[in-house]
């Protein structure tokens, strides 16, 4: 095995922007443009997610319709001639929607070489830190770690206390040590690719830049690692602004092996490949999985015609959890359906820590569609409605190899884009699988929803009766009479109010809002998120509050502050 072979220098252009890294294309796709101004600042809420539990199959007609025009334009743009190969999917919580494989696994070898499967082995670049984090979150679930633990209780070493400016070295010194979600954030301030080499004929030449091995260094080892964080100073102070950094998402890595090691109390930490093995490839039955291309693995690995001597790197522990573990479609699709439903079988992780995972770390203020979790990328892209949405993404790239992966939990679909070849912008890709099949999505769940909640309901002897609509992706109660009285005039004026799903069951509330607001658009979402929960309370039930139970001819609306149950006409 090659534990070192630097890439040529005339891909440092590449190596700069992408290498191991998420890479930003400058050229965004239509679908993820838009304008603040154009949306609506009234808070409408989301269609219930169905489909975490109850996806369409890909037999469904509009999903159907999607495979076709997504596997059309792959086809097309593979033909273009720049890809070796090519591996996609889209995937709900119950499987694969679409997949599609292209190309060849050796692309130097294409008249030899076997085509490219579903179980193909790509390096993931920094798609693999998204297993880091996973691994970090199942410690965390056993204990064995806290993400706001210190670095420092794990992994023994020395901060530069040096700056640019006498300013930046007193701001950081009030920063506190580094936590483990910092780490996973961005937002410790480390560099992005220490240790860093030696530009020395700057401004004549780059040569030098980048990252191990491209600036001419090894790849580090757990110590070089460590004295590079000692002698280069802070980029920025700690939580002020990101940084992206293999440096401290291989700290993060290391700091995981000891926490597990003293979990064990064990003399020795296992390597990084060997605890994912235990924890997240093994459980997952994750096949296509590893860190080094060797005699057991090799006929499955993708090797690029582009730096095909990446594909026999060993990025050791320093940097394995940066971007040195190999994947294939089939293991990302499995993880991907665990995240987008944490009942699943095969779930590492509990519903309460996905849902914590899924949340924005940091927004970038110079925009209103970038943000940044636990090592996601999120963006936030208007829906068939035009309503902005978040997909949080993981997207990598190094010579040879282009990777994204994304999810949409608002409405349980993702993306899987593996790329070896000159094309390097898998962003693009998986943008444009997301374009195709989000219309599709939410048609199908409008259609869903409707068919679980729409409709007009009544109690017995008629006195109680509410009539239910699915409008532009949101749910709507048009009439609520209870007891004889108009409750939705009772509220305030009369007229069609949105249901709020509340994540729990089929539990609903009339998203009413403040009275006192009366509607300011200006004020947006406040109104109604300070007012879910205002209008008081009977028999232990808030008064703007509904469910549902029951299927079939059984189906029941609920409203529990009165104790009405109502049936829906028509239903058999």
């Amino acid at each position: 095995m090659v534990a070192y072979l630097p890439t040529i220098f005339g891909l440092l252009s590449v190596a700069l922007a992408s290498y191991y890294s998420g890479y930003w294309p400058a050229r965004l796709p239509r679908f993820a443009r838009h304008s603040a101004a154009s949306h609506s600042v009234h808070c409408l809420p989301y269609l219930p997610n169905i489909f975490a539990e109850h996806p369409p199959p890909p037999s469904h007609p509009d999903i159907a319709a999607a495979s076709r025009q997504l596997g059309d334009y792959l086809s097309g743009r593979f033909a273009v001639g720049d890809i070796d190969s090519l591996s996609v999917a889209v995937v709900s919580s119950d499987g694969v929607l679409f997949e599609g494989n292209y190309g060849v696994v050796k692309g130097n070898e294409s008249e030899s070489s076997p085509p490219t499967t579903s179980d193909s082995s790509y390096r993931l670049t920094s798609v693999g830190k998204l297993f880091n984090v996973l691994e970090g979150h199942i410690l965390a679930e056993k204990g064995v770690l806290s993400w706001e633990d210190p670095v420092e209780k794990y992994i023994s070493f020395t901060q530069n206390s040096g700056s640019l400016t006498s300013l930046r070295e007193s701001m950081e010194s009030k920063t506190g040590p580094f936590t483990l979600s910092q780490l996973a954030a961005h937002m410790t301030g480390l560099g992005r690719d220490w240790p860093p080499g030696n530009v020395a004929n700057w401004p004549h030449d780059l040569k030098g830049a980048g990252p191990p091995p491209t600036n001419g260094l090894p790849f580090p080892q757990n110590a070089a690692l460590l004295a590079a964080i000692a002698e280069n100073p802070l980029i920025a102070p700690p939580f002020t602004w990101p940084i992206y950094s293999n440096t401290g998402t291989g700290l993060l890595g290391l700091a995981f092996l000891e926490a597990d090691r003293a979990a064990r109390n064990a003399s020795i930490p296992l390597s990084y490949a060997a605890l994912l093995q235990r924890d997240i490839f093994a459980p997952l039955g994750m096949h296509g999985s590893h860190f080094l291309a060797s005699a057991a693995n090799k006929a499955r690995v993708v090797v690029p015609a582009l730096a095909p001597e990446v594909a026999d790197q060993d990025f050791l522990d320093a940097m394995n959890p940066a971007a040195g573990q190999f994947s294939s479609l089939r293991d990302c699709a499995t993880v991907l359906q665990t995240l987008l439903n944490p009942a699943h079988p095969k779930s590492l992780l509990s519903k309460a820590t996905v849902d914590k995972w899924l949340r924005p770390v940091h927004s970038f203020e110079e925009d209103d569609w970038t943000e940044m979790g636990l090592i996601w990328e999120i963006v936030k892209v208007p829906d068939s409605h035009n309503r902005l949405r978040r997909i949080y993404w993981k997207l990598g790239a190094m010579a040879g190899y282009h990777t994204a992966l994304g999810i949409h939990p608002g409405t349980s679909f993702g993306v899987v884009v593996l790329l070896a070849g000159r094309f390097f912008d898998a962003a693009e890709l998986a943008y444009r699988a997301f374009e195709i099949f989000q219309p599709a999505i939410d048609r199908a769940l409008a259609a869903a929803a409707a068919a679980r909640y729409a409709g007009e309901w009544a109690a017995p002897g008629g006195n109680s009766t509410a009539s239910i609509a699915v409008v532009r992706g949101t749910l709507y109660i048009d009439r609520l009479i209870l007891d004889g009285v108009d409750a939705l005039a009772a509220f305030r004026p009369s007229g069609r109010v949105a249901l709020r799903w509340m994540h729990e069951h089929e539990e609903f509330r009339l998203d009413i809002g403040l009275p006192y607001y009366n509607g300011k658009r200006h004020m947006g979402c406040y109104p109604y998120w300070a007012g879910l929960d205002v209008w008081g309370m009977r028999s232990g039930a808030a008064l703007n509050a509904i469910f549902f139970s029951g299927n079939g001819s059984a189906r029941r609306l609920h409203v529990p502050a009165l104790g009405v149950e109502m049936a829906r006409l028509g239903a058999s």
